[in-house]
């Protein structure tokens, strides 16, 4: 025979359970030997689906600038995530037909997000055609760049890469 404080007890811990369970649903919690991600989160769409993850690459270079392209439809928001781990580099997206840059993220880049050498930024920014655009990585370590007194003099970089389109979802992926 259970007693009666028995069941109140496993009442109670059923509950805490559940709710924790609840909450591991919500909040990504990392386990030892995972891979943390960066999803981005809008709301904008429906549940259960996250945007696309339309461009992912880790590049690791010591030419001047390897170059990307990407087809971006119009008036579609584009979340874009680097992070230089080594090196010095600037990141362009140009129209390659004509040239024209429409933002630059790096050291001593005229747009407002900034690396300053090694360093992350996340940012979103809508296309304004659609069209093909260029990424373009340039290797700031082929000519010395001083910043916080060290200069780099070896022309390797690398730069980890992620594009979400905001306005397309697609179903998460279920792993068994």
């Amino acid at each position: 025979m259970v007693s009666h404080e028995t069941k109140r007890v496993l009442g109670i811990a059923s509950l805490v359970l559940i709710l924790i369970l609840q909450l591991a649903r919500i909040f990504p919690i990392p386990f030892p030997g995972s891979v943390p991600s960066v999803l981005p989160r809008n709301s904008g769409g429906p549940p259960g689906y996250e945007p696309a993850l339309i461009f992912n690459d880790d590049v690791s270079f010591t030419v001047r600038a390897p170059t990307f392209n990407l087809s971006l439809t119009q008036s579609h928001s584009y979340m874009w995530k680097f992070n230089v781990t080594f090196g010095s580099v600037k990141i362009n997206l140009t129209d390659p037909r004509t040239g024209s840059t429409f933002w630059t993220v790096g050291p001593r880049s005229s747009g407002q997000w900034h690396l300053n050498g090694t360093g992350f930024v996340t940012f979103n920014w809508t296309a304004p055609a659609s069209e093909y655009y260029s990424l373009v990585l340039v290797n700031q370590n082929l000519s010395q760049w001083l910043s916080n007194g060290f200069v780099y003099t070896s022309p390797y970089s690398t730069c980890d890469i992620h594009v979400w389109d905001l306005d397309t979802r697609i179903p998460p992926r279920v792993i068994f």
